[in-house]
């Protein structure tokens, strides 16, 4: 029988870099902003190994240098969550350093052992103590909608326990795996992130009602199905869905409305345009029409407001990035990016 060939697996390290830019080379990517803190060493010494399983990502991160630790502060704050728009789940087990939750009230340590849930769309404020530890990143639409509950939070108790053990075992036999095995260990540990984030006793008394779930959800892909409809409005989405107006406005009271969501959305998708680099400059009020704005004045506001600069200033920022990449692309040419995520942190790349 002819041998099934294994999964790609990406290798990185900062030990193929001068010293004075291992650091940033490893954070470039982390979609967050890092710092060394004061007396952290300048030779930031680690090395990544991870693999896209199916929709999911796994990876591993190891710290070279065990004489001595480094220790740097990361900030995912709201202007990152609305600029990149990335929407996963990290589910991160420490194997070895420390992670300081500052955002969590009272302040949570993970050690050796724990394993912690990061939500891409919230806020992230921590100190790490680098270390060893193995990650997997989860698109939300996979896992229950009371996981972004758990944000900062340490799954413990069985299951828990069970699903660390599956990701430490899951990493150290990455070479083994073949691609006919992959569907098979997505489903399989698709469940048992599920039973770990259902079962957790915090997430059972703040989830809020699976129905009203389903119907947020349900309401969400028709807005997206018809996002650039100039008679998109509740009365519309009323008629269309099945439900009164009443019953609408509960469904979004606790995140400004359905109106503000269609309006985020359509900023979000305008964003897109006007930062794509394989697309013609387009004209800014062309952008804002389209998109169902027809006072440009109002467009640049909100936009302004929603994301922290002007359209002029994201098309603006778009070239200097792409005359940046001409410059610096020959520096980068021996990194084997795997195609779909970021490098080390294994997040998907927008």
């Amino acid at each position: 029988m002819a041998q099934i060939s294994s999964i790609p697996i990406f290798n990185f390290s900062t030990l193929d870099f001068p010293e004075k830019v291992r650091f940033p080379v490893w954070v470039k990517d982390n979609h967050c902003d890092c710092r060394l803190q004061d007396g952290a060493p300048l030779a930031f010494n680690a090395r990544a190994t991870g693999a896209t399983l199916g929709p999911l990502i796994l990876s591993g991160r190891m710290w070279l240098d065990q004489n001595r630790a480094s220790t740097y502060e990361v900030r995912r704050t709201e202007r990152h969550i609305r600029t990149d728009g990335l929407d996963f789940f990290r589910f991160t087990l420490v194997l070895s350093g420390r992670f300081l939750c500052r955002w969590t009230s009272p302040l949570s340590i993970k050690t050796a052992g724990d394993l912690f849930v990061l939500d891409a769309a919230q806020i992230n404020d921590s100190v790490v103590e680098a270390g060893d530890v193995i990650s997997l990143v989860v698109p939300r639409d996979l896992l229950p909608s009371q996981t972004e509950l758990l944000h900062g939070q340490s799954l413990a108790g069985g299951i828990g326990c069970l699903l660390g053990d599956h990701l430490l075992s899951l990493f150290r036999n990455l070479p083994s795996l073949s691609d006919q095995e992959i569907p098979h260990i997505v489903q399989s540990t698709l469940q048992l992130l599920t039973a770990a984030v259902s079962s957790t006793p915090d997430s059972l008394c703040e989830a809020r009602s699976p129905i009203r779930d389903m119907l947020r959800d349900r309401i969400l892909r028709y807005i997206d199905a018809h996002l650039l409809d100039t008679d998109l409005a509740p009365d519309r989405i009323c008629r269309d869905v099945g439900l009164s107006r009443a019953k609408l406005y509960q469904v979004f009271e606790g995140s400004g409305g359905v109106m503000r969501q269609i309006q985020r959305k359509r900023l979000a998708r305008a964003y897109q345009m006007l930062a794509d680099p394989n697309r013609t400059q387009p004209r800014i009020a062309e952008v804002a029409w389209q998109h169902g704005f027809a006072n440009e004045k109002y467009f640049f506001r909100l936009f302004k407001a929603e994301f922290g600069h002007t359209p002029s200033e994201t098309m603006e920022n778009l070239r200097a990035s792409i005359l940046k990449h001409g410059v610096d692309q020959h520096h980068s040419q021996h990194v084997n990016r795997p195609l779909g995520w970021t490098l080390p942190y294994g997040t998907p790349d927008r």
